[in-house]
């Protein structure tokens, strides 16, 4: 920054907290390269060419005959201001925070991993109980955290080592384990191993206590921390509390920087159906279920918030508190927020509704919350009971762009929902999905998890994705799902080719967001396609309630395959095959289509379509298999009146594609537009492009 010129620390804008924090750094920055400017416009003026001497000597000699006291006088103050505002800029990027390069920050992960990697899945006692006071301070972006963990051992054997990581961003910490001595202490990566003072026999519980201090001072030579900001604090527990056991979060994933650290090629998830994980769900080796309790203060001027119900809100010296309480145990995962917030409110029967938004951002706030209700709907209709009296939505800063879902309250990022402008009744109504998506985990992880292993996210993503589908479907019609299933499918394609260790069938995705959100969406519309939506539900159902808060072994992938397999005919269970088991793409084309106007007004189409059927590797190597898939055949049709659902459906039906080519001759009540195979891209295909094709009038 102080070498290259013009060069400026990352200033992000947020419409909820404006340039925030990052002003400091880019008003020193920006003043300190218009000193050096400055300085260059005096030297440029001295060694300026005004006749024919043109040789450096020479014009060295005419500046020094130039200085003037103005001269000087800009030069002097343009290098003291440069220099002041130079060494500000050190202090505070090297000095007061610490300078970390891109190739720092790689080799501190490969040190950590090499020093510690040995350490994971080491039996380590479970948090069952979480008591946590958290004292936010926006206007300087420091918190103070006093909490206590009951811990509990939950295996067959003695535990005589406890394992900590905690951030080494947080700046002052007392953590007291009762009667155990420090084994090991490493402030560079924030891992402690504590040697109990008498091994924790299986089922004994202990307390830890722990006290810290988050501080952010002065400003960085990048982005820097943005969870802590003067309006729309969030952060979650993983970030800033101690965790138990091994933070497998700081590895190396990339390949070629892992082999350029000699690091052993990463296993990203463990192998499906491993017994040894099955005793962990994918969230964390940490906890299970647990009891949840927290008292968290703010400013004056802003709401605070965290999972669980409001027991208790006051205001002391100043600051506002607020004292929430789950009813029954979560998962261990939960959050803080806290901004200056407008309020709106809501019920769907039983359940309250609540909307905390920047007050310029309302115009989606009604489509979120319609969502909301739409989603209780359907999903406690098919899935079974939401467990929760309320669902809250809550704006943060877009300096992320997610929405994240933790018990009955959903973190929502400004830039993914509460800005978006969804003007054209034609344009995905992101917002909508988004909302049903994260409304869906109240079912899809936060009842049921699976063990943390190859498909877990299936049991999370893949479902959320299905169900939000489901929700869309029933809001806007199922013509309007084809441009949504389009996007899903380019999503997907391009995911494969950026792949860095190697493609998975959905079954055994390693939470690779491509295969879990992209390929998921599809393969479930798909299967629900074949199934038929009340059989398929059925199953999730079922699912769920041989599932929910379950303890370990927590179910998988396969678990979950077993009961759709028991609800699909046997003619589908190669499909189901096909759908997660294997990595299937499709090569189908629509190669010719004509149709005539019989005289009863009816119209007959003449539709000659191509089809191929391929099975790749890990590595995107593409093998053809014979085919013998039911596959869609369909007609559309054209309303020049309405182009905001798509083009109506004349004619939809699977058809047996047991030919590399067939010919199909259709009767349709209306004047078709286009015909092809699998029209609404419920397939993997290569290029969905040639699906369709116009129709010819004979």
């Amino acid at each position: 920054m102080l070498y290259r010129y013009a060069q400026v620390p990352p200033n992000p804008w947020s419409d909820m907290n404006g340039y925030g924090h990052f002003m400091q750094g880019m008003i020193s920055v920006y003043a300190y390269w218009i000193a050096v400017a400055a300085i260059l416009l005096v030297v440029v003026h001295l060694f300026w060419v005004r006749g024919t001497e043109s040789a450096f000597a020479t014009r060295a000699t005419l500046a020094l005959r130039r200085l003037t006291r103005g001269s000087i006088a800009a030069l002097t103050l343009a290098l003291a201001v440069a220099a002041s505002l130079g060494g500000w800029i050190f202090y505070n990027t090297n000095v007061v925070n610490k300078y970390i390069t891109t190739n720092d920050f790689e080799q501190s992960q490969a040190e950590f991993e090499t020093k510690y990697k040995k350490f994971e899945g080491l039996a380590q006692p479970r948090i069952v109980d979480v008591k946590a006071d958290v004292d936010l301070f926006p206007a300087e972006r420091d918190a103070n955290i006093r909490g206590s963990y009951l811990l509990k051992n939950k295996t067959a054997a003695p535990i005589g080592e406890l394992h900590l990581w905690l951030s080494p961003l947080v700046k002052g910490r007392t953590i007291v384990v009762p009667g155990a001595k420090v084994r090991e202490s490493d402030a560079k990566f924030g891992y402690t191993i504590y040697t109990l003072a008498k091994p924790m026999q299986p089922g004994e519980t202990m307390t830890l206590t722990f006290e810290l201090e988050i501080r952010n001072d002065g400003f960085t030579n990048n982005r820097g921390v943005t969870n802590f900001v003067e309006n729309g604090t969030f952060f979650n527990n993983y970030e800033w509390f101690p965790y138990v056991g091994y933070q497998p979060g700081n590895e190396l994933v990339d390949t070629n920087k892992r082999r350029k650290y000699g690091l052993e090629p990463i296993q990203r998830m463990p192998k499906l159906g491993d017994p040894k994980w099955l005793g962990t769900n994918y969230l964390g080796t940490q906890s299970d279920w647990l009891n949840f309790e927290t008292t968290v203060s703010t400013s004056a001027d802003q709401i605070a918030i965290a999972p669980g119900y409001l027991q208790r809100e006051w205001t002391k010296d100043g600051r506002r508190y607020y004292h929430y309480k789950m009813d029954a145990p979560i998962l261990g995962f939960w959050s803080y927020l806290s901004a200056r917030y407008t309020v709106k409110r809501d019920r769907w029967n039983d359940v309250a509704i609540e909307v905390y938004y920047h007050e310029p951002h309302a115009f989606n706030v009604d489509r979120m919350i319609e969502s909301v209700k739409r989603s209780l709907d359907y999903y406690t209709t098919n899935f079974g009971p939401y467990q929760h009296k309320q669902v809250r939505i809550i704006e943060f800063p877009g300096y992320e762009r997610f929405a994240q879902a933790f018990p009955n309250t959903i973190p929502f990022s400004e830039s993914i929902g509460f800005v978006a402008r969804i003007e054209k009744p034609e344009d995905i109504d992101y917002v909508f999905y988004v909302t049903a998506h994260e409304v869906a985990h109240q079912w899809w992880a936060h009842q049921v998890i699976g063990a943390n292993m190859q498909g877990a996210t299936v049991l999370s993503e893949t479902l959320s994705q299905y169900s939000a589908l489901m929700v869309m479907e029933k809001e806007y019609g199922k013509q309007t799902m084809k441009r949504f299933l389009k996007y899903e499918l380019e999503s997907y394609l391009r995911g494969r080719g950026s792949e860095l260790v190697g493609e998975t069938p959905l079954e055994r995705v390693e939470n690779q967001g491509y295969i879990h959100y992209r390929k998921g969406s599809l393969v479930m519309y798909a299967l629900r396609d074949y199934m038929g939506e009340e059989a398929l539900n059925r199953a999730l159902a079922r699912f769920v309630a041989d599932h929910k808060f379950a303890e370990p072994p927590y179910p998988t992938s396969l678990d979950l395959l077993s009961y759709i397999r028991a609800e699909a005919s046997p003619e589908l269970q190669p499909v189901i095959t096909d759908l997660f088991e294997s990595i299937t793409i499709y090569e189908n084309k629509a190669t010719a289509a004509s149709a005539s106007k019989r005289a009863d007004g009816k119209w007959v189409v003449s539709l000659e379509i191509a089809a191929g059927k391929y099975h790749a590797t890990a590595a995107g190597k593409e093998e053809p298999v014979k085919i013998g898939d039911l596959i869609d055949i369909g007609i559309l049709g054209d309303d020049p009146k309405d182009k905001t659902r798509g083009a109506p459906i004349l004619y939809l039906e699977k058809k047996r594609i047991d030919r590399p080519k067939m010919k199909f001759e259709i009767v349709v009540d209306r004047e078709p537009s286009k015909a092809g195979i699998d029209p609404l891209n419920k397939l993997i295909d290569r290029n969905p492009e040639d699906n369709l094709k116009a129709v010819e009038r004979k």
